[in-house]
This record gives C-alpha cells, sequence and structure tokens, in this order.
C-alpha cells in the first residue's frame, strides 16, 4: 500500500491549476518540462555522433567509446527507481530543478574529461539526472493543467522525449566537425540551462500527493500485460541501440561519408523522427494495436535494409529517413501500451518501471552492440538490431492477441 504525503506549507492554489481551462503560463510550465526532458535525451545520445573522435583523443576503440551509451543507461535505470523513492518528500519542483542540474555539470565535467575514466564518471553523473528527471516528469504533466487536458500535456512532454532521442546523434558530428567534441558538449551544457531558467520561471510548488515506495515499485510487474510490455520495452529498445550507437562509424567506415556528409545523413534521420513522433501520436489515438505493431516493423525493416542498401549515398538516405521515422515513433509507441495494457503505468511508480526498462536497454543494446563491432564490425551490428526489432514485433503481435489488447485507445479493454 502506498501512503499519502501532503505538503502543508503549500496552498491549494499554488499547486492546482484553474478548473475550466489552462492558463499560459500553465502551458509554460509543461512546456519547461518538456524542453527539460529534449535536452537530457540529447545529452544521452550526443556521444553517438562523436564516437570516432573522443576514441581517438581519448585512445580507447569505438567500442569502447560506446560505453559512453552504456554507463548513463545503466545508472539511469537505476536512478529512476531509487530517486522517486529518495526524494518522496521533496517537492516536485525542487526535485526536477536539481536533476536539470545535473545535466549542465556533467556535460561540462565530460568536455573537460582528461581520460576515459574521467569520461565516463561524467556520464555517469548524467544518468542520475536522466533516470530521476524521466521517471518524475512523467507525471507531473497530469498536475499542471486541468485534468481533462492532462493527456495532451503530458504527449507533450513525451514529444520532448521522442525529438531528443533523434535529435541528439545529428547534433554530435554537427557541432563536432565544426567546433570540436569537447566544444559540442559545453554547446549542449549552455541548451541545458534553457529549461533549468524556464522551469525556475514557470513551475509552481509541487507537493508530493503520493509517495513512491519500493513496495510500491513492484506493483505494475504484478500485471500480466504490464509485464509483457515491458519485455516488448526491452527487446525494442536493446535492438535500437545495438545498431544505432555505432550508425555514425558505419557510415564512415561502410558508406565512406565524410563529417559533413554523415551529419546530413542524421538530420535526415532526426527530420523524419521528429514527423514519426508527431504522427504515431495522431494515430495511436485511434488505432493502437495496427501503429504500434508497423512501427516496430519499420523499425526492423530499416535495420535489416542498412547493412544491404546503406553502404552507398543514394540508398543510405531513404533507409536513414524510414529508420528515423519508425523510431521517432517508438518511445510514445511504447509509453501508450504500456499505459493501456495497465493504469498503474500512468503514475510515478509505473514510470519508474518504465524508465528502468528502457534505460537498461539502452545500455545493454550499445554494449552488445560494442561487443559485436569489435568483434565482427559495424555491418553486423545492423543485423543484430534487425533480428532483435523483429523479435520484439512477433511477441508484440501475439501478446495482443492474447491479452485482447484492444484495436483502438477509447475503449475500456484496453
Amino acid at each position: 500500500m502506498t501512503t499519502t504525503t501532503v505538503d502543508e506549507s503549500t496552498s491549494v492554489e499554488e499547486s492546482t491549476p484553474p478548473a475550466t481551462a489552462a492558463s499560459r503560463r500553465a502551458w509554460l510550465a509543461v512546456l519547461s518540462v518538456a524542453v527539460g526532458s529534449f535536452t537530457l535525451v540529447t545529452n544521452e545520445f550526443l556521444p553517438v555522433g562523436l564516437l570516432s573522435d573522443v576514441a581517438a583523443d581519448l585512445h580507447v576503440s569505438e567500442g569502447t567509446a560506446g560505453t559512453m551509451i552504456t554507463a548513463p543507461g545503466i545508472i539511469a535505470a537505476i536512478s529512476a527507481l531509487a530517486l522517486p523513492v529518495l526524494l518522496q518528500r521533496v517537492n516536485r519542483r525542487a526535485a526536477l530543478l536539481s536533476l536539470s542540474l545535473t545535466f549542465v555539470i556533467a556535460d561540462v565535467l565530460a568536455g573537460l574529461a582528461p581520460n576515459y575514466s574521467a569520461m565516463l564518471g561524467a556520464r555517469a553523473l548524467l544518468g542520475i539526472g536522466i533516470g530521476g528527471f524521466w521517471a518524475i516528469a512523467v507525471g507531473v504533466g497530469t498536475r499542471l493543467v486541468p485534468e481533462q487536458l492532462g493527456p495532451r500535456a503530458t504527449a507533450l512532454i513525451f514529444g520532448g522525449i521522442s525529438i531528443g532521442t533523434v535529435v541528439g546523434v545529428p547534433a554530435g558530428p554537427l557541432l563536432g566537425h565544426q567546433f570540436g567534441w569537447r566544444a559540442a558538449f559545453y554547446i549542449v551544457a549552455g541548451l541545458g540551462l534553457i529549461p533549468v531558467i524556464l522551469q525556475a520561471l514557470f513551475l509552481p510548488r509541487l507537493p508530493v500527493t503520493k509517495a513512491v515506495t519500493l513496495r510500491s515499485l513492484g506493483v505494475l510487474l504484478k500485471s500480466g500485460r504490464a509485464r509483457v510490455t515491458l519485455v516488448m520495452t526491452f527487446l525494442t529498445i536493446t535492438a535500437q541501440f545495438a545498431a544505432y550507437t555505432f550508425v555514425a562509424p558505419f557510415l564512415q567506415q561502410q558508406t565512406g561519408a565524410r563529417p559533413t556528409l554523415i551529419s546530413t545523413l542524421l538530420l535526415v534521420f532526426s527530420a523524419a523522427g521528429i514527423l514519426g513522433n508527431f504522427a504515431a501520436a495522431s494515430a495511436l489515438t485511434k488505432a493502437l494495436r495496427p501503429t504500434v505493431l508497423a512501427v516496430l516493423a519499420l523499425l526492423a525493416v530499416s535495420q535489416l535494409l542498412m547493412p544491404l542498401f546503406g553502404t552507398w549515398t543514394a540508398g543510405a538516405f531513404p533507409v536513414l529517413a524510414l529508420w528515423g521515422l519508425a523510431y521517432g515513433a517508438v518511445p510514445v509507441a511504447l509509453q501508450t501500451w504500456l499505459f493501456h495494457a495497465d493504469a498503474e503505468a500512468a503514475n510515478e511508480n509505473g514510470s519508474g518501471m518504465f524508465v528502468a526498462t528502457f534505460q537498461t536497454s539502452i545500455a545493454i543494446g550499445s554494449l552488445l552492440g560494442a561487443v559485436t563491432v569489435d568483434a565482427s564490425g559495424t555491418r553486423t551490428a545492423m543485423f543484430a538490431g534487425a533480428a532483435l526489432a523483429t523479435a520484439a514485433l512477433a511477441l508484440t503481435a501475439v501478446a495482443a492477441q492474447k491479452a485482447g489488447i484492444q484495436t483502438t485507445t477509447d475503449t475500456d479493454g484496453a
């Protein structure tokens, strides 16, 4: 059983939005959280586009450099479960502000890193912020606006996460080529100050209304539908990052692309990903099951096509566009599926478990890709990702039929 904790020093007016319509300030508060979610994910994936430069400068292999994605993923998974419990009595405004600041500090430390050990330390600090921020931010949107506008606010925050996952990678080579990889971290640190300022200006005090305990974190695992969805998430995200972590080295080695062309190709991925995010958000409300299955199918096909047709420029452009379209839709598709599989997923208990699974998958995927790349090269990493994405698709198709997941999201049986 969970307990209820109320900060009596905070008035109802400070933490409750108007009952009729959301004010401009309320939406600015939602935007501040969405920008925070965007910058945290951009930070997490920035090194993907800088792997070769960092590896050369810090004298490690590209496979080893891939652990810049693994380290924050592991720490974020732990943080997503631990911080909501450790901060269960801390006002959510103060918690989000503190966690947002860790992104800035971690980036500065990464830019200053004299060796690879120091780099991993900086990335581990980033992981603490990522897990805690994401787990808490998911439940904040519904508290900032009237109840009927809660789904829209939550979608905006999720949109920041989805867009960040596809913008972070092209930002790396684009900034790194122009200014150097260390400057790329400093620039993104400056970007991280924006949500800190916005949250300080617009986020109201948000006292904890339902404390998260260690026991409550396991509530979601009691649901068979939720457990299957977490396995779906694990396979899908592991598939993505087994391949995606090494997309820049693949383009350099297999496609023969120079840094400027790599930046352009990854911008295509990014633009398609943004389109995929918003297209999926709309489609999911009308056809949940077909949309999720289509997203996973596109992910598997695009990863399979990459080592087959992405080895020359003319083929790399459409394949990366297809891949970006698919992955841009993945975070919002998986989150929507989970929330309709079990209502417990909509609070901090459920979101912490989802974030932990997501981040663990990033860590394992990037580590699997690193081992594969060092053993067999970047082409094999793409095939490995495609195989895992196909497994996720198969599991989803079977689970949807057996569990009775409805086609649309507006049915009670979903």
